[in-house]
């Protein structure tokens, strides 16, 4: 136990000099909620208008508080970076797992790190932990400060005094962030795994923003130019091994749709609120999001077992690859 704190806290001493680490904590805590602030100004500023309040079904302000005020701020501020492509967890994930678990690689610095603290398993899991701890100080402050920039925004200034106020489902929101912090494991040992097979924090960065989507895609390609309901040689041998129906319902246990099923769970409301229809053709990527059926208790169950798989192959291949 002494060993694994050891690591820790040497893992936390060195990543608070690291640029990249503040460079996050900026776009997550600065830059997103400013500009959400800066739409709910805008929406403001152009919804307000007699013809717009006399014909629009939901009031201006409305609007406005499902997007702007503290509780919407919170709420986009853990949906959004799931619904950009490449997701900015999957990014945030990379670019930890790179300063933890690459650094040493790149500097060839494994064998001085393995003489001070000759245990591994407490080198990989203090390493794991201390990432962990980095990736949930950075989503969690983007939860506490909503409430300092949704109050900014109510400030009766010329450019703000928005109509909005601190009402909504905190502790349900603060729930689905404990969520996506817990899932993220299965992110962080997946990008730990990446980084060491590969040997290169650059090559392994690509391969943990891409390789997931490209899979998927290669799936989706598949089911929809083929399918699985014609009969041709492929789909008799999966029909013979009884897997044709395994195969339809694939997505569902696909790695990016279950890992960000938290953030992306208030999707529908933020939908409905602004008068759309979830699973809607007209919302194109977002409707296939919201269509997906899958619930959290089936997420959190796959994520389980991408966890566990992921951390076996890594803590197999860290225990026995010799490092340089």
């Amino acid at each position: 136990m002494n060993a694994l704190l050891n690591v820790i806290n040497a893992e936390l001493f060195k990543v608070i000099r690291k640029r990249r680490v503040y460079i996050l904590a900026f776009l997550w805590w600065v830059v997103l909620p400013v500009l959400i602030l800066f739409v709910g100004r805008i929406l403001l500023q152009n919804l307000s208008t007699e013809f717009v309040e006399s014909s629009s079904p939901i009031a201006p302000s409305t609007i406005v508080e499902t997007i702007a005020s503290p509780f919407g701020i919170a709420r986009i501020s853990l949906m959004l970076p799931s619904v950009v492509s490449p997701s900015f967890y999957m990014m945030v994930l990379a670019l930890l797992a790179a300063l933890f678990i690459g650094d040493e690689r790149s500097q060839n610095m494994w064998k001085t790190t393995l003489t001070a603290q000759p245990n591994r398993m407490a080198v990989l899991f203090g390493k794991f932990f201390a990432a962990m701890l980095i990736y949930g100080v950075l989503l969690f402050g983007g939860y506490l400060l909503s409430f300092v920039y949704g109050g900014i925004g109510m400030l009766p200034l010329p450019f703000l005094s928005l109509p909005t106020n601190f009402g909504g489902d905190w502790l349900g929101l603060f729930n689905l962030y404990l969520l996506q912090w817990l899932f993220g494991s299965a992110g962080m040992f997946f990008a730990f795994l990446m980084i060491w097979l590969l040997r290169n924090a650059v090559l392994g960065i690509i391969a943990i923003l891409f390789a997931p989507p490209i899979l998927e895609g290669i799936y989706s390609i598949y089911a929809t130019l083929v399918g699985f309901q014609p009969v041709n040689r492929l789909n008799i041998v999966f029909q013979t091994l009884r897997l044709r129906k395994t195969l339809e319902d694939l997505p569902r246990y696909f790695f990016t749709n279950n890992l960000y099923a938290p953030a992306r769970r208030p999707l529908s409301e933020v939908v409905t609120s602004l008068g759309g229809t979830p699973g809607s053709d007209d919302l194109g990527p977002l409707g296939a999001i919201l269509g997906s059926g899958i619930t959290l208790q089936s997420s959190a169950l796959v994520i389980a077992g991408y966890a566990l798989v992921f951390g076996l192959l890594m803590v197999w291949r860290f225990s026995r690859e010799d490092v340089s």
